[in-house]
Parts: C-alpha cells; structure tokens; sequence
C-alpha cells in the first residue's frame, strides 16, 4: 500500500534552493520545470516502494540516490516524511 508523502520546511527550503540555483545558472526555468517533473516522478515510486532507500548512520533515516541528487527521509506507519535534498556536491549537513 503507498503512503503518504509529507515535506519537512527544510526539505521544501532545500528544494525552493536548488531551483533557484538551477533558473540564475540556466538563465531559464526550463532545467527546473524538467527537475520537479522527474523528482514527482521519483517520489511517486517511493512512496508505492518506501524500503528502496540505503540505510545511513542515523536511526531510522534512509537515503534515496536519484541523478545527481540525494533524498533524506524517514517512514513511520503511515507516512514517508522528506527531511532534505541535495546535489551530490553539496556537503550534506544533517
């Protein structure tokens, strides 16, 4: 059964940021339409197959590697919680 997909602010924040880093680098919004397309894309999958993840140090938070970017988020019964993502070549502050 798929779960819900909730956002954390951060991970909302973390995305609003790569936008915007994506339209001033671009001089265009097309690269970020096509990012939030396929990141809806990803999600979706994960949310019908929420164990796809890698474990990471931290309980209960699992990794999702998708093109160059990294997807933090937790589970719990009902919910797949979104707590940030990245570009691989950012340092990932947890």
């Amino acid at each position: 059964m798929a779960k819900r997909l909730v956002f954390s602010t951060k991970a909302y924040a973390d995305i609003g940021n790569i936008i915007e880093f994506n339209n001033k680098r671009n001089k265009s919004d097309t690269y970020s339409k096509k990012f939030i397309r396929n990141l809806n894309g990803k999600l979706k999958i994960l949310t019908k197959h929420p164990f796809i993840g890698r474990s990471t140090d931290i309980p209960n938070l699992l990794l999702l590697i998708w093109d160059k970017y990294y997807i933090f988020y937790s589970i719990s019964e009902h919910v797949i919680e979104i707590t940030s993502v990245y570009h691989q070549r950012e340092n990932a502050p947890l």
